[in-house]
């Protein structure tokens, strides 16, 4: 009887000794600086704080192979959208860079702002951008610009500006037109 005591409080002192030194490797883990994120999670990052782009905590558009993907539920090479319309959709990006965004999707080649005021906030413009393939042509782009004036307190729309979408189309494709020609030297 004797020797099973002892045996219990050795067996209960080796588990109480496991449990503390696991807990203590956890705390160990906690503390330190996560400093292995990868190239890709890190130029997103970056990417992310220079566009103003605001993600709900939690959030795991930054974590590698995380979410669900239409491309990934059918086993199709996600990363090949990105890599045909990376030049154009770059470019349209960074025209549009010094105003907010709602939503950036590389993939599909959507690029929405949200609302940037002019003319001391009596006057506002939105920009929706759409790069729908990789030929560089007037039809593989799509720009509407749409503006707003402050009229007794209310905003009323005042429609497409035609003319300054058509602007900025030109000087996006113009500009990925040069980058393209740069890049193949």
């Amino acid at each position: 009887m004797k020797n099973s005591i002892n045996s219990l409080k050795i067996l209960i002192l080796l588990f109480l000794g496991f449990l503390i030194i696991s807990c203590a490797q956890i705390q160990n883990a906690s503390e330190k600086p996560d400093n292995t994120k990868t190239a890709k999670q890190q130029q997103l990052e970056s990417a992310l704080e220079n566009r103003d782009i605001n993600l709900p905590s939690g959030s795991t558009v930054l974590e590698e192979g995380e979410g669900w993907t239409l491309s990934s539920l059918l086993g199709v090479d996600g990363s090949t959208s990105y890599n045909v319309k990376s030049i154009t959709f770059g470019v349209a990006l960074d025209k549009v860079d010094f105003m907010p965004l709602i939503s950036v999707d590389s993939v599909s080649g959507v690029i929405v702002t949200d609302w940037y005021s002019l003319d001391n906030g009596d006057t506002r413009m939105k920009i929706n951008i759409r790069v729908v393939d990789q030929e560089m042509t007037e039809q593989s782009l799509n720009v509407s610009l749409f503006t707003q004036t402050l009229n007794e307190g209310r905003w009323l729309d005042n429609g497409i500006n035609a003319e300054q979408s058509q602007k900025i189309k030109k000087s996006i494709l113009s500009s990925a037109r040069a980058l393209k020609v740069a890049s193949e030297l």
